[in-house]
């Protein structure tokens, strides 16, 4: 197991972000030669995309695909999934909703690899992989309360007397969650 997931999903879910990233620039390898016939084109990946829900859609386009438009309704749809998930969402003022909703698809599309584990979320302790204590197995970086909050442009000591950290790493978790079944998907029917 890997993150919480079995190895041959996390190969699939490398794939599947390898095929995003194809859509844009972004996947092109420096130095790479232009010219010649891809296996896949940007129509059988963008078909392979096919049939997901419009959330699942627009967070793997604006990750792999550095899409601001689909970021922004990623945004909006996710603030929804807040309001769905705990009381402390929908009663929150829009405004402060969705700033914390910004903040959180940044640190999504902009989540980095664990320096310990280098992102495979598992370390070798006394000759035995275990789960990498650093990243608590997800294999990425995690924010601090603080980072977070000044993410979401809250002033500190108003995030933890709300006790917003908690309710953000739930969704965080919905998030991922809907990344790696996205992914998932992707790599099945591009297959």
């Amino acid at each position: 197991m890997i993150g919480g997931t079995k190895c041959g999903e996390s190969m699939s879910n490398n794939k599947a972000a390898y095929l995003m990233a194809r859509l844009t620039t972004k996947g092109l390898a420096p130095g790479a030669v232009f010219g010649g016939i891809p296996e896949l084109s940007k129509t059988d990946i963008a078909a392979a995309c096919t049939g997901l829900n419009s959330l699942s859609f627009h967070l793997v386009l604006a990750k792999y695909c550095d899409d601001v438009h689909s970021a922004l309704r990623a945004m909006g749809e996710l603030q929804a999934l807040m309001c769905e998930r705990a009381p402390i969402w929908s009663e929150m003022e829009p405004a402060r909703r969705s700033s914390m909703a910004a903040a959180m698809i940044d640190e999504f599309v902009g989540s980095s690899r664990c320096r310990r584990c280098k992102g495979t979320g598992e370390q070798i302790e006394n000759k035995k992989i275990i789960e990498c204590k650093a990243c608590g197995g997800i294999g990425r970086r995690s924010r601090s309360a603080f980072a977070r909050a000044r993410a979401a442009g809250i002033p500190d000591q108003t995030f933890r007397d709300q006790h917003l950290n908690g309710p953000f790493d739930e969704i965080m978790r919905d998030i991922e969650d809907i990344e790696a079944r996205t992914l998932s998907r992707i790599a099945r029917k591009a297959s």
